[in-house]
């Protein structure tokens, strides 16, 4: 079976045919054609704003012209991560989509638990469920001939996974209506009515280098950690390849000498690190004992996080030996630098039960002709805990003369009202049709919301979605059952609004 052969079948071309264009973050012109040629083929209103927004108008039905105008909202790009070891290029390659059942020999029995049944993943990629199933809902709604409904308004935007370019750039005339539906989340049966705020944080260790002399060169490479969404996945307390290949370097540094060459770990700053490679020099006549240190080292790391990073695994290997490396010392506070850094959660909420207040993601290190730079992404629900956090990392970096950090791009949280005819309606749908007592909560991740709510704070804004699962990694998938029970308590909401 094709993805584009479940029920309903709306839903599920739009979704496939999103799979076969390429739109990571940056990259999303191919999916404004697409959503342009669909607003023409069903005589829709449609705008193309200069950021790249696509803005989608449907009028209400006749006689309810004077119902509440309903703003639908996704965004269409993707974060492009793929499996260790696999080629794929995000900017050209298409996704290829994979349906597993009970039936499919490599299906997870855990993951069909939590979906209820089958899901859609990727062949060792990203699926892009996050949030091209959002866009694909919406889609759906807009070309339902049979709907009766209100005036709505869709908005699909644009670089939300990188810089929410798209939800900064936003004309606010487009946010003139009601209620707002967001359909970014990623946990069925839950209404969000808040989101964390972020900060991208960069930081730029500048070391001493040396020449190296009588050393070997020895490759480190750190592989098969789940990783996952820095916002959605932080409280699992899943291993970080960065955190983790520093704490096993440090323990091998109690006994053995060695000079950074290389370090690059991560894949993108909102994704959970899932691998990380170091090139190094090490003393000739200690290269046998490195080696067997390092082993060591790992074992116990395996052993810490057996429960959530199972296949995590450490490979030795060779590389080219640099002329010059970082000096001892240096590779030693880089180290130390990396590994005191905050990472992981900080604080729960004691407002959502269950829900990360305050966290921070050691996202990524990539190793420059003049600087090791660092990616960080902290998170929180309260500006003060955002703060706290800011103020932490810039402690934490001002003890070295070497290191620089600056801080941008800051995004706003978001809180909305708990009680409206919108979640009235929602609430009764839910339990009507599926018999799901909806949880009212806030989501420790970014939402456009919170740019929405500075632009217009008088709309009243939730956020739903089919359950995903492991978003931001290779393991990404998304629940077939949830998405139709998705579309069919949108379709009954927006008609009684």
């Amino acid at each position: 079976m094709e993805i584009k052969d479940l029920a309903p079948q709306a839903v599920f071309t739009h979704f496939q045919n999103f799979c076969a264009i390429p739109h990571p973050s940056g990259h999303e012109r191919g999916m404004a054609k697409y959503l342009i040629n669909f607003a023409q083929q069903n005589g829709l209103e449609f705008e193309l704003e200069d950021c790249g927004n696509v803005i989608i108008k449907k009028k209400a039905s006749a006689g309810r012209e004077k119902s509440p105008t309903v703003i639908l909202q996704a965004h269409i790009d993707m974060v492009p991560v793929c499996r260790n070891g696999f080629e794929h290029d995000f900017t050209k390659d298409a996704i290829t989509p994979i349906i597993k059942d009970e039936n499919s020999p490599d299906a997870k029995s855990e993951l069909l638990k939590v979906c209820e049944g089958a899901y859609i993943c990727a062949d060792n990629t990203t699926l892009g469920a996050d949030d091209g199933i959002g866009a694909a809902l919406i889609l759906s709604v807009l070309e339902d001939k049979t709907l009766e409904c209100g005036p709505i308004t869709a908005i699909f935007t644009v670089e939300e996974e990188s810089s929410m370019k798209g939800a900064i750039n936003l004309d606010p005339e487009y946010l003139q209506g009601d209620y707002l539906i967001n359909l970014d989340s990623e946990d069925h049966g839950e209404l969000f009515v808040g989101c964390a705020g972020s900060i991208n944080t960069n930081i730029a260790f500048v070391p001493e280098l040396v020449k190296v002399v009588d050393c070997a060169p020895i490759m480190l490479q750190l592989t098969g950690l789940r990783g996952g969404h820095s916002g959605c996945d932080i409280h699992l307390n899943r291993g970080n390849a960065i955190d983790i290949m520093c704490g096993i370097l440090a323990e091998v540094a109690d006994t053995n000498d060695f000079f950074v060459q290389k370090f690059h770990g991560g894949e993108i700053r909102n994704s959970i690190p899932s691998s990380a490679y170091v090139e190094l020099a090490v003393p000739q006549n200690t290269l046998d004992e490195f080696k067997a240190a390092a082993r060591a080292a790992m074992v116990r790391y395996q052993d810490l996080y057996a429960d959530t990073d199972p296949d995590m695994h450490l490979i030795l290997g060779t590389c080219p030996l640099q002329t010059m490396a970082l000096s001892y010392t240096s590779s030693l506070n880089l180290l130390s630098f990396l590994r005191a850094l905050p990472n992981g959660v900080i604080k729960m909420s004691s407002t959502y039960e269950g829900v990360v207040e305050t966290s921070c993601n050691l996202s990524t290190v990539r190793t420059k002709a003049d600087a090791i730079t660092i990616s960080m992404l902290p998170r929180s629900l309260k500006d003060y805990g955002l703060d706290d956090v800011i103020d932490k990392i810039d402690c934490i970096c001002s003890l070295l003369d070497n290191v620089e950090v600056n801080f941008t791009d800051r995004s706003f949280g978001w809180t909305s009202p708990t009680q409206n005819k919108l979640i009235d309606i929602l609430r009764a749908e839910y339990k009507k049709q599926y018999d799901i007592d909806v949880k009212i909560t806030s989501i420790h991740a970014g939402l456009e919301c919170g740019y929405f709510a500075k632009a217009n704070p008088q709309l009243q804004m939730i956020s739903l979605g089919p359950t995903v699962i492991s978003p931001h990694s290779a393991d990404e998938c998304v629940s077939i059952k949830h998405t139709q029970e998705v579309y069919n308590i949108l379709r009954a909401t927006l008609s009684q609004l």
